[in-house]
């Protein structure tokens, strides 16, 4: 289900109508590639009812990724605060922005190409 939040008017915060599936997802996909934050967990809680959610379509067969914009923390570190969250995650589970910018890098450019990366860590 999505349930995104839009302001209004006089910046009131107003949810709109839940958009759900007949089905659960895990019987209509294979594989659930998830944001963190603001759908996993909201800072250092979990969102409400993710990690039953996440428990219950991993146990019906769904593979769960965890995907994150967040260069500067390791999937090491991700999976570690996953799982103080009691959501079950492995380090090989996450995939991270600088993950994601690394191996696009390296099928982009040349064997030795010189690359500045610029960034605040």
């Amino acid at each position: 289900m999505v349930d995104s939040v839009a302001r209004v008017g006089g910046g009131e915060a107003r949810g709109t109508a839940p958009r759900g599936s007949a089905r659960p997802l895990h019987e209509v996909y294979d594989t659930a590639l998830l944001d963190l934050d603001g759908v996993v967990y909201a800072g250092g809680e979990a969102v409400p009812h993710a990690v039953e959610s996440l428990r219950a379509a991993r146990e019906a067969g769904m593979r769960l990724a965890y995907v994150t914009n967040n260069a500067a923390r390791t999937p090491e570190t991700v999976a570690a605060h996953l799982s103080r969250l009691g959501v079950a995650a492995e380090p090989g589970e996450v995939v991270t922005s600088a993950q994601a910018v690394a191996r696009l890098m390296a099928e982009q450019l040349p064997a030795g190409a010189r690359v500045l990366c610029a960034g605040g860590e």
